[in-house]
C-alpha cells in the first residue's frame, strides 16, 4: 500500500505519541509498504488554525496517489477544516491515530470549548480511527461519535525483558530514602508541581526524587518547578536531569522504587507500562488510559491531590514488603502487555481491511 501520514514536525521527536507513530511506520515499511510523512509545521495552537489554508500542503497529498491516510489526531485544528477539501479531491479513506484528546486536559473553560469544537470537526470528517486504549475510544466516541476503528495498546518493552521479582524484593527492602523517579516533559500537563506540593508534606530524609524530561518544552512552568524546588527544605533531594538516553533512563528505572507521574490525563502512558517492566509501582492520577494500565492498590495508587501523594509515599517508605508485593504485581502486569511487534501487526490488519472496505463503500462524515 501506498500510506501518508500527517504529523507535526519529524518522527524523531521524544514522547510516547511520537513512539508509537515511528514503531508503525516501521513496521509498515518493513512489510513493503510505501509510507510518506507530511509534516506541519509546530505552532502555538490558535495558529495551527491557517494549516487549512496551506493550499500547496493539501495539494501535495492529492498528487500523492494515496491508499490510505494517517493523520494523527495531535494535528486535529491543522486539519480539521482542510480535511472537507481533501474527501472531495481523493478517494483513499482518511485515519485519525488518537494519543488523547486536548479537550481532556487541564484547561480554561475557553480552550477546552475551542479544542472540542477543533476535535470534534477533525474527527467527524476520518473513515477509521486508531485507538491506543479502550478510554480513548470511550471518549472519542463520546465526543465525535463511533467510526470503524481498531484499538491497539503501544508496547513498554523498550528496555528488554523485565526484571526478576527476586531483584525487585531485594531493591525494595534494602535500607535507604524511597527513591522516586518523574519521567515525562515539564509541561503542566505533566504535574511535576503537584508531586513537589505532595513530596514536601513528607521528611525529607525519607525520600529522593529523579526527573527526567525535557526542560525547555514550556519555560514559564520550568520556572514553576524551580521555584518550588527551592521551597524545597532540603532541594539537593531533587536531581534534574533533562533529556537522557534510553540506557540512562534504564539505568535510573532499575535504581528507583516508584515512578511518580501524576499527569493531568494521559491517553494512555507509555512510560507507566516501561516502569513497571523495571518492577517499579506507579503513583498517577486516574484520568484517561492510565486506568487500563494500573490496578489502584495493586500495581500503584490513584491520586488526585498533594495529600494522596504525600500518603502514598509514607505508605510506601514505611511498609518496604508492601512496596515490594506492588513492584512484583506491577512485573506480571507487564508481562501481560503486547509487544510492539503485536500492536502495529494489528494496526496493519485495520489498514488492509479499511482500504479494502472504502473501494466499495466509503461512510460519510456527519
Amino acid at each position: 500500500m501506498r500510506i501518508g501520514l500527517v504529523i507535526y514536525g519529524d518522527l524523531d521527536q521524544v514522547s510516547g505519541g511520537y513512539l508509537y507513530d515511528r514503531k508503525l511506520v516501521g513496521h509498515l515499511r518493513d512489510r513493503g509498504d510505501d509510507v510518506i510523512v507530511f509534516s506541519q509545521p509546530q505552532r502555538p495552537y490558535p495558529l495551527q488554525l491557517l494549516e487549512n489554508a496551506n493550499l500547496p500542503f493539501w495539494r501535495r497529498l492529492r498528487a500523492a496517489d494515496l491508499d490510505v491516510v494517517l493523520q494523527d489526531e495531535l494535528n486535529h485544528a491543522a486539519l480539521a477544516v482542510g480535511n472537507h477539501w481533501l474527501r472531495r479531491h481523493i478517494d483513499a479513506p482518511i485515519v485519525a491515530i488518537v494519543h488523547h484528546l486536548r479537550a481532556r486536559e487541564e484547561r480554561s473553560a475557553v480552550s477546552a470549548a475551542a479544542a472540542r469544537l477543533l476535535e470534534r470537526g477533525h474527527l467527524r470528517t476520518t473513515d477509521g480511527r486508531i485507538y491506543n486504549s479502550p478510554s480513548t475510544k470511550k471518549a472519542v466516541e463520546g465526543l465525535a461519535g463511533p467510526r470503524p476503528h481498531v484499538v491497539a495498546r503501544p508496547s513498554g518493552r523498550r528496555f528488554g525483558a523485565a526484571v526478576a521479582p527476586d531483584a525487585v524484593s531485594r531493591r525494595a527492602t534494602a535500607e535507604g530514602a524511597l527513591r522516586i523517579v518523574f519521567v515525562g516533559t515539564l509541561i503542566p500537563r505533566k504535574r511535576l508541581h503537584l508531586l513537589l506540593e505532595g513530596l514536601r508534606r513528607v521528611p525529607d530524609a525519607e525520600w529522593t526524587l529523579d526527573v527526567v524530561g525535557d526542560p525547555s518544552a514550556h519555560d514559564a512552568y520550568t520556572a514553576t518547578v524551580r521555584q518550588k524546588l527551592r521551597r524545597l527544605d532540603e532541594p539537593s533531594r531533587v536531581t534534574l536531569h533533562g533529556q537522557v538516553s534510553d540506557d540512562a533512563l534504564k539505568a535510573l528505572l532499575d535504581e528507583a522504587h516508584v515512578l511518580a507521574v501524576p499527569s493531568a490525563h494521559e491517553g494512555y502512558g507509555i512510560v507507566y507500562v516501561e516502569a513497571m517492566g523495571r518492577g517499579l509501582p506507579v503513583l498517577a492520577s486516574p484520568s484517561g488510559g492510565v486506568q487500563d494500565v494500573v490496578t489502584d492498590g495493586e500495581t500503584g495508587y490513584f491520586v488526585e491531590t498533594a495529600t494522596d501523594i504525600a500518603d502514598a509515599v509514607r505508605a510506601w517508605a514505611s511498609d518496604r514488603e508492601h512496596l515490594a508485593e506492588m513492584g512484583r504485581a506491577a512485573v506480571a502486569e507487564y508481562r501481560a502487555t503486547p509487544t510492539w511487534p503485536e500492536t502495529c501487526r494489528r494496526i496493519a490488519s485495520f489498514l488492509d481491511n479499511i482500504v479494502q472496505r472504502s473501494s466499495q463503500q466509503r461512510p460519510h462524515a456527519s
